[in-house]
């Protein structure tokens, strides 16, 4: 089962890290999650949420490598395959809010509500974990050719979706401009290269009259004509490298790391208040899910 593969692999990623460093991601981490204590209901639970956060969303300072990259690279030569192989799955997952469109016997259907992507996700204790409707932090992998949850989840109350609903709108409003400049440079890369192998053809036919051409004023002219091609050859190399360029940093840097570290934020913000629902089940829900 993969829950229990995942446990293990953590654990075994956890031996790697000073005690210091996981108290101090902690307390970085608690600063919008709220600090948990071992009395709360859901500690155990969001003591896995944390985990999963620090090993899988947190980018070591400075760099594009998570915790979990960084242990796994320095380790690829002393593990089993099995533990590389769902490390490999597990770099794909995906955390979200999820709304609950449909439950089976051993199955979910859900909406990512960040990016409205429809998932069929096999869980053999569906009907036990979900409702309808439901809206819930969650985190999945594809595994084996199929989607399945970490196993850790934040319900959050029915009564508040609209408001989630609508906090999550700024971010996937962003997503959405994102992956329209991602389109307009892909579009245009994709016309520069185009263009570029137009003239690399053009440069190819000027060569070859160059050759057979006797002519002292149509070689000049020709030897023109190809300087003149060769330095719009690589002034196509430069658009296109610059446009890759771009793309590269939206792909990864804007997209990749900032959209999840704002999915991050907000889904933390949330799980705070959830648990002062939890602790506070005498105060209006609606009094705690809003933005200060």
């Amino acid at each position: 089962m993969l829950k229990e593969r995942l446990e293990q692999l953590f654990d075994l990623i956890a031996q790697h890290i000073p005690s210091e460093q996981i108290m101090l991601a902690k307390k970085e981490y608690q600063k919008t999650t709220g600090e948990t204590y071992e009395d709360d209901k859901s500690y155990n639970n969001r003591m896995s949420l944390f985990l999963e956060w620090y090993l899988l969303d947190n980018y070591k300072s400075g760099t594009e490598i998570t915790t979990r990259e960084k242990i796994t690279d320095d380790n690829r030569s002393n593990w089993i395959q099995e533990h590389l192989e769902v490390c490999q799955d597990i770099a794909n997952n995906i955390q979200a809010l999820f709304e609950v469109k449909k439950v089976r016997d051993n199955s979910v259907t859900v909406v990512d509500l960040f990016k409205n992507n429809k998932y069929h996700i096999d869980e053999d204790d569906s009907k036990l974990i979900f409702r309808k409707n439901d809206i819930f932090q969650g985190r999945i992998v594809f595994h084996q050719e199929k989607w399945h949850f970490t196993g850790h989840f934040c319900f959050h109350p029915n009564k508040n979706q609209g408001f989630i609903k609508d906090e999550v709108k700024k971010i996937s409003s962003l997503y959405l401009s994102w992956e329209k400049e991602l389109s307009s440079l892909e579009k245009e890369l994709s016309k520069k290269i185009k263009d570029s192998r137009k003239n690399i053809k053009s440069i190819e036919k000027v060569k070859v009259k160059l050759e057979r051409t006797d002519s002292i004023s149509a070689k000049d002219k020709l030897t023109n004509e190809l300087l003149n091609q060769e330095e719009k050859n690589r002034q196509f190399e430069i658009s296109i490298q610059e446009i890759e360029k771009k793309i590269c940093t939206l792909k990864n840097k804007t997209i990749k790391i900032k959209g999840q570290r704002l999915i991050s934020d907000l889904i933390n913000r949330l799980s705070y208040m959830n648990l002062k629902w939890e602790r506070s089940r005498q105060i209006e829900v609606t009094d705690i899910y809003k933005n200060l």
